[in-house]
C-alpha cells in the first residue's frame, strides 16, 4: 500500500511523495510549502477543481425544502379537515400514518436548512470553535468539546421531532362521518317493526320488558345519600327503544330487526359506528287527564269497572297484589279478544276494595304513534341517541296489535311492574321513594309503554325476516271488510325507504382541533423562520457549502500543524477556534476566503464579512 513519505526540501519547506508510486509526472508531487508562501497560491501543474461561486441570498434547494415542508403541511390540515378523506383515511389508522409520514417529510426540509443558520450564528455570535462546527455539521450533541448551549440546541432540534409524533397522536378521540346507502353495504332494505334486539328471548314478554328497562331504572336510581336525580331533559331517551316524552308519556320505539344490527355490527370496526335516523311508529303510553279534570267522574267509572272486573265480568280483568308493607298494587285492563289501550294502574295503602282503591289509581292510554328515531350501532352496543314522537293516532289497521288483542297482561306482568313500582309506595318507611316521588310518574309511564310493546312484540315475533316475510299476512289483523292484513299494513313490519332515513357512517379520527393544526405548522414555520435568518446573516463569511472541502480549500497550511494526533480519534485536547478572513482583490480578480486554525488561549478578533455580489475561489 503506497504511504506518504517526508523529505526535507532545499527551500526551508518539506515534499510529500507516495511510497511506492514512482511516477515521472510532476503532478504525483506535492508542491513544497514555505512559511513564506501563502495557502492560496496554487502551482500551474496543479488542476484547479474548485467550483468558485458567489453567496446567494437564498438557494434552491433550501427554497424547495420550504415548498415541499408547506405543501406537506397543506397536505397533512387537508387529511385533518375535510371530511370525506379523513372518513375515508379513518380505516386501520390509516389517517395516523398519513400525518406520520407527513410530518417525517417535513422534519426531513427542517433539517435540512438548521445546520446552515448554525453555522453562521457560531461565526457570527459564537466561538467560531472547529469543535462547534464539526458537531452541528454531524448533528452530533454528544461530540467532544462542544458548548453547552449548542449542546441544549441540538438536543431540542432532535427531540422536536419525536415529540410532535407524539403531540399529533394525543388528538385522538375525534369522529368523521359519511352518510351512506345500506344496499352498498347490505342486501335487504332497511325495515323497522316490533323486534326485539340482539340476544333476548322472551316467550312471554317479561325479559323483553326487564332489559328494555334495566338501563333507565340505572339512570335514575337515587344517590347514596338518599336523595332524588332531576327531571331530565325531555324528551329523553333510554336504553335502545324507550322515550320519556314528558313527565307522564312515554314510548317504546319499533326497531331494527336483531339480525340486521348484527349484520351492521360485523361490517364494523373498532371505534366504527352507524348513526340511523329514520321514521318509526313508537307505542306510546300517556297519562289521561281525565282524572284530574274531574276526579269525582273518574273515580265513579274505575269503581264501576273495577266492580264488574271482580265480579268476573267478560269485558274487565282486575288483579291486585299485596306488597307486605302496607300497600298493594293493583292493574286493571279489559279481558279477552278486547281493546288494550286502557291501563288503570295504582299504589294503594292496605288491601284496598275498589273504592278504596280508586282515589289512587291512574288511568294510561296506548297507541301507536308516528315517531322519530336517532339509533347509534357498534360492534357492541345497540342504543337509541334521540327521538320524538307526534300527537296524531295512526289509522285502525295499525292500532289493532293494542286494541284487538288478548294480551293477558295481568296475568304475566305483575311481577314486573310491582319490582318496577314498588318504591313509590307511600310507606313511611327510609327504603321507598314514596308517592310523592316526582319520578313516580315517569316510572309509570315507561312502565305500562314498555309492558305492552314487549308483549304485542313477543306475539309477533318472527323467527326469521326477510323481504317476503314482509308480505305475509298478519295472523289476526284484519281490515274493516275482515280482509287479512299483511305486517307491512298493520304496522308490525315497515319498511323505511332510502329519501325517508338518514344513515351515517361513523369512524374515529383525529380532532379537528386548533391546536393539532399548530403542532403540523410548527416545523414549517421554524423553517421559514430559519431562511429569513440565513437572509439576515447573509454577509457572513460562511456558505451553504461550508464544510470539509470548502475548508481544506482556504485554510492556510501552517495552522494545520495544530490537529496533530487527531487524525484517527478526531479529538482535541482543547477549543480551536476557526478564523474565517474573506480576501478581495477585485485587481487581480483573486477573491477567497481564508481560513486560520487559532488557539483559543491567543484570542481571535471577530470573523470577517462577505462582499456582495462577490464571486469567491
Amino acid at each position: 500500500m503506497a504511504s506518504l513519505i517526508r523529505s526535507s526540501s532545499p527551500r526551508g519547506g518539506s515534499e510529500y511523495a507516495l511510497d511506492g508510486w514512482q511516477s515521472t509526472n510532476s503532478r504525483h508531487i506535492i508542491a513544497p510549502v514555505t512559511a513564506e508562501t501563502p495557502s492560496y497560491q496554487f502551482s500551474e501543474n496543479v488542476p484547479l477543481l474548485g467550483k468558485p461561486a458567489r453567496k446567494r441570498m437564498f438557494y434552491n434547494s433550501d427554497i424547495a425544502m420550504a415548498i415541499i415542508a408547506f405543501a406537506c403541511l397543506a397536505l397533512s390540515v387537508l387529511v385533518v379537515s375535510n371530511g370525506y378523506i379523513s372518513w375515508y383515511l379513518g380505516v386501520s389508522n390509516r389517517q395516523l400514518i398519513v400525518i406520520g409520514f407527513l410530518l417525517s417529510i417535513m422534519s426531513l426540509c427542517l433539517a435540512s436548512v438548521t445546520p446552515t443558520l448554525f453555522i453562521l450564528l457560531e461565526a457570527r455570535f459564537g466561538n467560531s470553535t472547529i469543535q462547534n462546527y464539526d458537531a452541528i455539521l454531524r448533528n452530533k450533541p454528544l461530540a467532544s468539546s462542544l458548548s453547552f448551549a449548542w449542546r441544549l440546541i441540538l438536543v431540542v432540534m432532535l427531540a422536536l421531532p419525536i415529540g410532535l409524533s407524539v403531540a399529533y397522536k394525543t388528538f385522538s378521540g375525534g369522529e368523521s362521518s359519511m352518510n351512506i346507502d345500506t344496499l352498498d353495504y347490505l342486501n335487504n332494505a332497511t325495515y323497522f317493526g316490533l323486534f326485539k334486539p340482539p340476544g333476548i328471548v322472551s316467550v312471554t314478554g317479561i325479559s323483553s320488558f326487564l332489559n328494555a328497562t334495566a338501563l333507565f331504572r340505572d339512570a335514575t336510581e337515587r344517590a347514596a345519600n338518599g336523595s332524588e336525580p332531576p327531571l331530565p331533559t325531555f324528551p329523553q331517551p333510554y336504553g335502545y327503544n324507550i322515550l320519556l316524552l314528558n313527565k307522564s308519556s312515554a314510548a317504546s320505539l319499533d326497531t331494527l330487526h336483531a339480525n340486521y344490527i348484527i349484520a351492521i355490527q360485523n361490517l364494523l370496526a373498532v371505534g366504527e359506528s352507524w348513526i340511523i335516523t329514520a321514521p318509526v311508529i313508537g307505542t306510546v303510553a300517556t297519562f289521561n287527564e281525565t282524572a284530574t279534570q274531574d276526579r269525582y267522574a273518574f273515580e265513579e267509572d274505575f269503581v264501576s269497572i273495577c266492580t264488574d272486573a271482580v265480579e268476573l265480568d267478560d269485558q274487565w280483568s282486575h288483579k291486585g297484589e299485596d306488597l307486605y308493607n302496607g300497600w298493594s298494587f293493583a292493574l286493571t285492563d279489559r279481558r279477552l279478544h278486547s281493546d288494550q289501550s286502557m291501563q288503570y294502574i295504582g299504589l294503594a295503602p292496605g288491601n284496598p276494595n275498589c273504592t278504596e282503591l280508586s282515589p289512587y289509581v291512574y288511568l294510561y292510554n296506548i297507541y301507536r304513534q308516528p315517531c322519530l328515531g336517532t339509533w347509534s350501532i357498534s360492534r357492541g352496543s345497540f342504543q337509541l341517541l334521540n327521538g320524538s314522537c307526534d300527537d296524531t293516532i295512526l289509522p285502525w289497521a295499525k292500532q289493532q296489535i293494542i286494541q284487538w288483542n288478548v294480551l293477558a297482561l295481568p296475568a304475566w306482568y305483575m311481577p314486573s311492574l310491582i319490582e318496577m313500582l314498588t318504591d313509590f309506595c307511600g310507606s313511611t318507611m327510609g327504603d321507598f321513594r314514596g308517592n310523592q316521588s316526582h319520578w313516580m310518574m315517569p316510572y309509570m309511564s315507561i312502565s305500562v309503554a314498555t309492558m305492552l310493546w314487549s308483549r304485542i312484540t313477543t306475539l309477533q315475533q318472527t323467527t326469521t325476516f326477510d323481504s317476503e316475510t314482509f308480505n305475509i299476512s298478519s295472523e289476526g289483523l284484519l281490515t274493516e271488510n275482515d280482509t287479512a292484513l299483511t305486517h307491512g299494513e298493520g304496522g308490525v313490519i315497515y319498511a323505511v325507504g332510502k329519501d325517508d332515513q338518514i344513515i351515517s357512517y361513523n369512524r374515529p379520527t383525529l380532532q379537528k382541533s386548533p391546536w393539532l393544526y399548530l403542532v403540523l405548522g410548527v416545523q414549517p414555520a421554524l423553517l421559514l423562520i430559519i431562511l429569513a435568518l440565513i437572509a439576515l446573516f447573509h454577509s457572513v463569511p460562511l456558505g451553504k457549502g461550508f464544510g470539509l472541502i470548502s475548508i481544506l480549500s482556504g485554510i492556510q497550511s501552517q495552522s494545520l500543524n495544530k490537529l496533530r494526533g487527531a487524525s484517527l480519534s478526531g479529538e482535541l485536547k482543547q477549543p480551536i477556534k476557526l478564523a474565517m478572513i474573506p480576501n478581495q482583490d477585485n485587481d487581480a480578480g483573486s477573491n477567497f476566503i481564508q481560513y486560520e486554525l487559532v488557539t483559543s488561549s491567543k484570542g481571535m478578533q471577530r470573523n470577517g464579512r462577505l462582499a456582495r455580489n462577490t464571486v469567491y475561489d
